[in-house]
């Protein structure tokens, strides 16, 4: 069973989502102080929300920030719910340095931040063996630019991002390649795809 509560003061507001534990306020204003101290660094901070579950022995805590069109997201785990916590605010410490950095360097620079050529590769379909899907997770799919989804993949921390690409309000995704390199996925007929 999941719980939701809402701590909000003058500052930041923060969501508590946990399943089958009960916080302690300590934790909650912990939390609170922590987050809110971000706005230091970045004072458009929307919101957040702060995901406490219990594996085996372990904490593991989820922090996502919105800021504007982003989602900051980290995740850890620890014996000690407070070292989890801490374990991913310094992850979304280094995130918002890093996205703060990028967007001064933009402003600086007024260059795009990456020269994306998409490929056109060939899909070789493969039988699917069986299979299970152990965790489904929904989320908001916004308008963005290529340049943008990189910018929230890298925040993110995935090797791949989907998103409605507002050039033509279709559905894409873009992902790291293995060889290095960007690729992105669009949808077509199967003409187009030969």
């Amino acid at each position: 069973m999941s719980q939701k509560m809402k701590w909000q003061t003058k500052s930041l507001p923060v969501r508590f989502v946990t399943h089958d534990i009960n916080l302690a306020d300590e934790f909650q204003e912990h939390a609170q102080n922590s987050l809110s101290s971000l706005r230091k660094i970045y004072p458009n901070m929307q919101e957040a929300e702060v995901e406490v579950r219990r594996e085996r022995s372990q904490f593991i805590v989820e922090v996502t920030l919105k800021i504007a069109r982003y989602l900051l997201r980290a995740q850890e785990k620890a014996p000690s719910l407070r070292v989890a916590f801490d374990k991913a605010m310094d992850k979304i410490d280094r995130q918002l340095h890093k996205h703060k950095e990028r967007l001064i360097d933009r402003r600086r620079h007024s260059k795009p931040l990456v020269n994306f050529k998409p490929e056109t590769t060939t899909m070789v379909q493969t039988p699917v063996s069986d299979f299970t899907v152990v965790r489904t997770k929904k989320f908001s799919v916004k308008p963005m630019t290529i340049e943008e989804a990189l910018v929230q993949m890298d925040l993110l921390g995935h090797d791949f991002f989907v998103f409605v690409n507002a050039e033509n309000g279709q559905v894409n995704v873009l992902y790291r390649r293995k060889a290095g390199g960007l690729g992105l996925l669009e949808p077509g007929d199967e003409e187009e795809a030969t």
